[in-house]
């Protein structure tokens, strides 16, 4: 909840000091804070629907609520991040064209003077020529620096402070969020909280922008935003192709198989009626796993004996992974191998 009004904030305030500032790196940071926004709460609602127990109309659970939502928020994401880099391209193609303006002004208005004196001496009835060069100065003028300053509309200092104030809010959040991610065990809050660092970097980006088009290098405004746009492109490629991983159901980390190995292993010292076990397998479903695996057994031993010793492989397994919500069992016998 604090990560969603800290968003709120700095949506409306970096847009608004954008707009009025006439900054693009600042409105596309405000975009990439508004995404944040989504983001927060597709992270709230899914956290909280992902940790419902499975029932009649989920009997798997409700794990892949949290990638559908992280899935949507990415593709919103994309989107807004190819529009703030088309905007700054434009605005990026505009300041050059103007600066390319001021250059041909002022070297016409040094020649013309020189024209108009030379035709003086040499052309004694040209006497109404100087008048009418005179006007081309007056006319350049109109597209000269002055103008074209107040065209841009000068960028004003205090949004670098806008800026700035992202990055420590931004980078106090992340701290916040990893922790909390960290203590539930939760690989959305987890992502979310690099996105707050991701979000601290890109308002860095604008800042060094907005002070630097302050400075009289105004080309810095556009190319922070397509900075911005190029650093929301990346981190959102990320969480989709995380997505869509765990939508195919790609099999689980190498890291929790191996966990589970050692816990069998411990498993078939203290189970003598346990033989052997293998095809441990399983696929992510939003912040948990779902597993089955193959147990081979003492052939002789009775259904009760063996539904005792798959329910304590199942408990054994998941009292140290508690992320796994739900393991598949099959047993075995020797002779069917």
């Amino acid at each position: 909840m604090i990560g969603l009004a800290s968003n709120v904030g700095l949506t409306v305030a970096k847009g608004t000091a954008g707009w009025f500032m006439n900054s693009a790196a600042l409105l596309a940071d405000a975009a990439h804070s508004f995404g944040d926004l989504l983001s927060d709460f597709v992270t709230l609602y899914t956290f909280k629907m992902s940790r419902k127990k499975p029932d009649m109309i989920y009997p798997y659970g409700y794990g892949k609520f949290e990638t559908v939502g992280s899935l949507a928020i990415s593709s919103l994401l994309i989107a807004g991040a190819i529009g703030i880099g088309v905007h700054s391209f434009e605005l990026l193609q505009a300041t050059l064209n103007n600066a390319s303006t001021i250059h041909v002004t002022q070297a016409v208005q040094e020649t013309v003077p020189i024209v108009m004196e030379a035709q003086h001496q040499t052309v004694e009835k040209a006497t109404t020529t100087p008048a009418s060069f005179a006007a081309i100065p007056s006319m350049l003028h109109d597209h000269g620096p002055s103008s074209l300053t107040s065209a841009d509309g000068t960028l004003n200092p205090n949004a670098a402070w806008i800026a700035l104030s992202s990055v420590l809010v931004k980078e106090w959040l992340y701290r916040a969020t990893l922790k909390l991610g960290r203590s539930e065990r939760s690989e959305v809050l987890v992502a979310n909280a690099w996105h707050h660092r991701s979000d601290a970097l890109s308002s860095g980006v604008a800042m060094v922008a907005i002070a630097g088009s302050y400075a009289g290098i105004s080309v810095l405004d556009p190319l922070g935003g397509l900075v911005v746009s190029g650093m929301l492109l990346k981190s959102t490629f990320g969480i989709t192709k995380s997505s869509l991983k765990e939508l195919t159901d790609r099999g689980m980390d190498v890291t929790e198989v191996d966990k589970i190995r050692r816990i069998m292993a411990q498993m078939k010292v203290l189970e003598p009626n346990l033989i052997d076990y293998h095809s441990i397998r399983g696929r992510k479903l939003g912040p948990f796993y779902h597993v089955d695996m193959a147990l081979k057994v003492n052939p002789e031993l009775s259904v009760q004996e063996a539904r005792r010793l798959e329910h304590r492989v199942r408990s054994a397994i998941q009292h140290d992974c508690e992320q796994i919500q739900q393991i598949l069992v099959r047993l075995e016998t020797p002779s069917k191998v």
